[in-house]
């Protein structure tokens, strides 16, 4: 029985790293800097230096489970707009190895003194007014304004979002059970 029970679990354990390096491996991405992608297995993303960082010029759109949601539950969406996502989808290991979810400053920095309508443009940050759900489901702001999780956390319950409209930028404290846009930075 002993031997059994030995044998079972070091089967397990096998398993489980197998797992994890699968895990590890599909979340690393290929940079590469001349051509300005950054090549992922899910999708090759544009990238843009802006603030003296490096950026994803797309919204990511990586499936989650559970954590991450087509706007109006329509995969056309998704693939002009990427994905949206629950706050904590977005603070665990969502950006690929070597990339990190932007905070507050980070915004700060790249956006300076722009506006919306400049960091639309395709050859800057490429901004898609992809709207957000609320956590009771509700779908808002399509073509209205963009939302981005950053990593800051305000509360146990909320945390900091960039929203932007035509006319304006603002950093403000959502439920994190709400979907927004995900972007990275490279560390």
């Amino acid at each position: 029985m002993n031997r059994i029970l030995k044998t079972a679990l070091a089967t397990l354990a096998a398993t489980a790293a197998l797992a994890l390096t699968a895990c590890e491996q599909a979340n690393t991405c290929t940079y590469d800097e001349s051509a300005g992608t950054l090549s992922c297995s899910e999708k090759a993303y544009k990238t843009v230096k802006i603030g003296g960082k490096v950026w994803t010029a797309e919204n990511i759109d990586i499936y989650t489970p559970d954590s991450s949601i087509c706007y109006g539950n329509d995969h056309a969406n998704c693939e002009a707009m990427g994905r949206l996502y629950t706050w904590n989808a977005a603070t665990t290991g969502l950006c690929p190895k070597g990339w990190a979810l932007p905070t507050q400053q980070d915004f700060k920095e790249a956006f300076g003194n722009a506006n919306a309508s400049a960091l639309k443009e395709e050859a800057s940050f490429g901004m898609k007014f992809a709207g957000f759900r609320y956590f009771d489901g509700k779908f808002a702001d399509k073509g209205a304004s963009a939302s981005f999780w950053t990593s800051d956390s305000y509360d146990d319950s909320r945390a900091y979002l960039v929203r932007a409209t035509d006319t304006s930028i603002t950093y403000e404290h959502f439920n994190k059970n709400i979907f927004a846009s995900v972007r990275c930075v490279k560390e």
